[in-house]
């Protein structure tokens, strides 16, 4: 990739980090500065899609991912003296954590659900309630 093309590629993705800071989605700085709390699975919910989000859209933010994810988990392994892929590491590590937030939205809706289906019986049984007396 030339000088040009890399330039012209940041300054696309700075123009998305700005229109996505008015969407309320996660710019490049957020994104670098949640990163171990990633790699400790300390981040959860709406916080964690955006930054799977970001993850998928933006590729020197996924390079810096990448890169403290071999720093560290590569020393802990050096001192271990085992034998690793961290490549492969990290893939199943995203892989675990999108299926760990579609699991959760899918708690979340039956959740909501069963709440609103309460909701509606309890008002149907004061209505029946009001009606008998």
């Amino acid at each position: 990739m030339s000088v040009s093309d890399r330039r012209g590629e940041k300054a696309a993705h700075r123009k998305r980090s700005a229109r996505a800071g008015r969407n309320a989605e996660m710019d490049c700085k957020e994104f670098i500065r949640l990163i171990p709390n990633w790699l400790d699975g300390k981040l959860d919910g709406k916080r964690g899609a955006k930054f799977l989000d970001h993850m998928n859209t933006c590729k020197d933010c996924r390079e810096e991912l990448h890169i403290q994810f071999l720093v560290r988990e590569g020393t802990a392994r050096l001192e271990s003296g085992g034998s690793f892929n961290l490549d492969k590491e990290l893939s199943e590590k995203v892989t675990a954590y999108k299926k760990k937030l579609k699991r959760k939205h899918t708690e979340n809706v039956i959740i909501y659900w069963m709440e609103a289906i309460a909701g509606a019986a309890i008002i149907f049984i004061l209505i029946l309630v009001f009606i008998l007396m």
